[in-house]
């Protein structure tokens, strides 16, 4: 599978050119949730990169090491269900990811966007499209369009189960309400606490449920079931109790009710909370102005030192 994906943002179209020999499964899968808006985040660890969330569940194919990724690499963070791109080396993180194409021309552009989208996260909202230029191998787009988030219907859905899927829809249409909530309290150092620990503790979910999807081959149904309600548990007491985001814990009360019922395939379920879940912390996470909190952060070191 090859073709050219276009990344537009700010008014300007940049050209990524598509390998689908590294991960085609991968790269199907984004085709078939193209054309899309996608809010753009910022690096927190690795440094020289922009990526969005994406609405689709994938397992590690080809097993590029994230580090290795040269400038210009277009890929999918598998474990975060993130499209990324980078502009120069990465400097930290370990994982697995699927490479599927390279940005094609000068990256001055992404460098300079990168810089000012990492400084004013939390401040402002940054966004793009993205879609194909041209046919994949022949293939009209139009046959490629096909849905790819959330599990098919097999009989009678569970009510639990059809909850969690409305609340995963909700999520990757707009903000939910939850969010807003959140953001309007105040307090002693609120919202800016239960804004940070609720999305940490749902990327932490979200991330260990991804990793029990992944590991269907590995461990049982009872084991995998025991694992996340147990994680699922521990997040509506942080997410629901401090922070205070009920509609949120409710909606992870029904994934427990599906996973303890077992009258729907564990991997359904799962796929349903990982993408609800997901959506959750990165709304949260376009508030949180990482960049000027680190360097308060060295400020403050430095301070301490002197």
């Amino acid at each position: 599978m090859s073709g050219t994906l276009i990344f537009k943002v700010e008014g300007a179209e940049h050209e990524i050119e598509l390998d689908g020999a590294h991960a085609p499964h991968t790269l199907a899968k984004l085709m078939a949730a193209l054309p899309a808006t996608v809010d753009i985040h910022c690096a927190k660890i690795a440094g020289s990169h922009i990526m969005w969330p994406v609405p689709f569940v994938a397992s590690v194919e080809g097993g590029s090491d994230v580090l290795a990724m040269p400038p210009g690499a277009f890929f999918f963070w598998p474990e975060r269900q993130y499209l990324e791109i980078t502009y120069a080396a990465l400097q930290a993180e370990s994982a697995s990811v699927n490479y599927l194409g390279k940005l094609k021309g000068d990256m001055a552009w992404l460098r300079d966007y990168a810089g000012r989208q990492r400084h004013d996260q939390g401040r402002k909202f940054f966004t793009a499209e993205v879609f194909v230029l041209d046919e994949i191998e022949g293939r009209p787009l139009a046959e490629t369009a096909q849905a790819t988030t959330g599990a098919g219907a097999r009989g009678l859905t569970p009510i639990s189960l059809q909850r969690v899927r409305e609340a995963r829809i909700a999520a990757w249409t707009a903000p939910p309400e939850d969010v807003e909530t959140l953001l309007s309290r105040r307090g002693l150092n609120i919202p800016f606490g239960p804004l940070v620990m609720a999305e940490g503790e749902l990327r932490k979910l979200h991330e260990l449920l991804w990793r029990l999807w992944n590991q269907r081959r590995r461990r049982d149904d009872a084991e995998r079931a025991r694992i996340a309600v147990f994680a699922l548990e521990a997040a509506i007491t942080r997410v629901g109790g401090f922070c205070h985001m009920r509609t949120t814990a409710a909606v992870l009360q029904d994934g427990i009710a599906c996973l303890e019922a077992g009258e729907t395939p564990q991997d359904d379920v799962l796929t349903e909370l990982i993408l609800y879940v997901g959506r959750m912390a990165a709304w949260l996470d376009l508030h949180i102005c990482w960049w000027p909190m680190n360097e308060l952060t060295l400020e403050a070191l430095g301070a301490q030192r002197e």
